[in-house]
Parts: C-alpha cells; sequence; structure tokens
C-alpha cells in the first residue's frame, strides 16, 4: 500500500497547485484580490476572458485526472482498484479546496471535480453538465448550476455506476462543494450575487 499512500501524497500536492494563481499572474492580477475573490475558472474568465476561464478550467480538470489515470494503470489488477482510482481523485479535489502552498484556502472545486467524474462516470457527467448548462442558462447564476450538478452527481453515479466507493465519493465532494459555497448561498438567498449574464 506504500504506493497508494504515495499516490495520495502526490495527488493532494498536484490538486494544491492554484491554476487559477498560475494563470492569473503574468496579467499582474490575483484572482483572491479581484471579482469574486475565487481561484476558479469562472473568475479568471470575468477577469481576463473566457479564453484564459478555459485554459483554468482545463488545469483544474486535468488535477483531478491525471493522478487517477496513474492510479488506473499503477492499480489496474488490484482488488481495491475502485477504491483507490477514487481516492486518488478525492485527495487532488482535497488539494484544490485546500492547497498546501496557499495556506489551505483554496477554490470551490467544482472544475477538478468534474475531472474525477470524467474518469470515475462519464455517462453521470454528461447528465450533470446538461443541468448545469440549463441552471446558469435559466437563472444566470453560474453557482446555481454548480449547486444544481454536485447535488445530482450521487444519484446520477448510483443509477450508471453503482458502485459503493464511487458514491460515497461523490456524496463527500458534493457536500464539501456546498460548504465552500456558502457565500455563494448567502448572496442568492439576498439577491446580491452577481449574474453571468451581465459580465
Amino acid at each position: 500500500m506504500e504506493k497508494a499512500y504515495l499516490l495520495f501524497l502526490l495527488a493532494y500536492l498536484l490538486g494544491s497547485v492554484p491554476t487559477a494563481l498560475l494563470v492569473a499572474k503574468p496579467f499582474g492580477l490575483d484572482p483572491r484580490q479581484h471579482g469574486s475573490r475565487n481561484l476558479g475558472a469562472t473568475n479568471v474568465a470575468r477577469l481576463l476572458g473566457k479564453k484564459w476561464g478555459l485554459v483554468t478550467l482545463l488545469g483544474d480538470m486535468s488535477k483531478g485526472i491525471l493522478p487517477m489515470l496513474a492510479a488506473l494503470s499503477l492499480f489496474k489488477d488490484h482488488p481495491q482498484k475502485d477504491l483507490l482510482v477514487a481516492g486518488a481523485g478525492f485527495c487532488a479535489f482535497l488539494g484544490h479546496l485546500f492547497p498546501v502552498y496557499l495556506k489551505f484556502r483554496g477554490g470551490k472545486g467544482v472544475a477538478t471535480a468534474t475531472g474525477v467524474f470524467l474518469v470515475l462516470c462519464p455517462k453521470a457527467l454528461g447528465l450533470a453538465l446538461v443541468a448545469f448548462v440549463l441552471a446558469v442558462k435559466i437563472s444566470g447564476f453560474v453557482s446555481v448550476g454548480s449547486l444544481l450538478a454536485s447535488a445530482l452527481m450521487p444519484f446520477l453515479i448510483r443509477l450508471f455506476c453503482p458502485t459503493p466507493v464511487y458514491e460515497a465519493t461523490a456524496l463527500v465532494m458534493a457536500l464539501l462543494i456546498w460548504l465552500k459555497h456558502k457565500d455563494n448561498i448567502k448572496r442568492l438567498l439576498r439577491g446580491e450575487e452577481k449574474s453571468w449574464k451581465k459580465t
């Protein structure tokens, strides 16, 4: 299991890499000080344009995907392969939320979670993305789409990839995403959340 522990540690360290900060820094911007002050693709897109938001999105997704691909390769014949693959993705997700490089103050985890679920259960992710797009289009709020998609994931995983480890991973990740969105939820309730349609 030494390999697994090392992979989990490396996944966490990779997840901790602040993609948004690396993308914005050459422009003299710190996303933590501007816009929504979140280290995420949406804030980078608001500050620098959709192209750089997409770069941030793909970078954050890759943080979840790469450790899981490594786990799939290293543990392809392991009896606990599902646990090890999901664990690698979850550690990367935790790194994004609580990065060691930034005093454990990270982003909200949606993009990295997207990378994780792309590996775990693409069909479930596909439907969650449809829900995300519709929710953003109707409400105008990216946060609404993120909250809805994350809440649906445990149920979609159960429907398409009924694996207890995957279901538990999706549930815990959804709870953490909602926790990280607590300020967005408060602003939504007060009618103060910034609409994507106005950017």
